[in-house]
């Protein structure tokens, strides 16, 4: 699969869950919502790991690393759609740095779902970018909700900086954003725990309204599922 096939598998991708061309993507809320029998678990890993994807009959679940920044995790989820929905593989685990091609064309699926090619020329254009520096760069991943690293990527990777620049501007993200008026939560884990969202928690709560498992039995199932705080009803979940 070449680049412009693998961007045309973003783009369409895209328009099957209803993001417009140049729009920024909340990711986690919409894909948890648009995709039915996705369940997402966030988990405390190794540095060195992303995340991993596995298919069993028709769920699809996505293991994302709880302690990376939400930018790294919206690309980690991202690239992770690529195995699940174009590859179909049964278990699949993601290193960060891998030369490995299929985790590059990943990779790259996830760069266009997060931002399209056209729809970062766009930003470009609107915003009156003539040359891209430090204060542009923040503030486009801040508009994407996509990582500082993978935005300095894919502008190097398309000739829009230098690799001087590259290394220039990769430093001190967190208080390069403070001292430009931006908050941290692009560049702090979106869940920084053990957790888990989307369709297996609404599984367990239909089966058990459904009078299929007693109530104890979905209490097991959800603490084994990292949400001990929502079944004994703490205050801060």
């Amino acid at each position: 699969m070449n680049i412009h096939q693998v961007n045309q598998k973003a783009m369409e991708f895209r328009i099957d869950i209803g993001i417009k061309h140049n729009d920024p993507v909340d990711f986690f809320p919409l894909i948890t919502n648009k995709l039915k029998n996705l369940t997402i678990v966030f988990l405390k890993m190794d540095e060195k790991i992303s995340g991993a994807c596995y298919r069993f009959k028709n769920q699809q679940i996505i293991f994302i690393n709880s302690k990376h920044p939400k930018g790294r995790q919206n690309f980690t989820a991202a690239h992770e759609i690529f195995h699940l929905f174009y590859e179909n593989p049964i278990f699949t685990i993601c290193n960060v740095n891998s030369n490995d091609e299929v985790e590059k064309t990943a990779n790259q699926f996830a760069s266009f779902l997060l931002i399209p090619i056209n729809a970062l020329y766009n930003y470009k254009k609107e915003n009156g970018i003539k040359k891209w520096d430090l204060n542009s760069i923040i503030d486009c991943e801040q508009y994407f909700q996509i990582s500082h690293e993978a935005l300095l990527y894919r502008l190097k990777n398309i000739g829009e900086i230098t690799s001087e620049e590259y290394n220039k501007f990769k430093p001190n993200i967190r208080y390069n954003a403070i001292h430009r008026g931006y908050d941290l939560s692009l560049y702090e884990p979106y869940i920084g725990k053990n957790y888990t969202i989307g369709n297996y928690v609404r599984l367990v709560e239909k089966t058990y309204e459904n009078g299929l498992i007693s109530n104890g039995k979905r209490e097991e199932y959800l603490i084994q599922s990292y949400l001990s705080d929502f079944v004994y009803n703490l205050e801060e979940l």
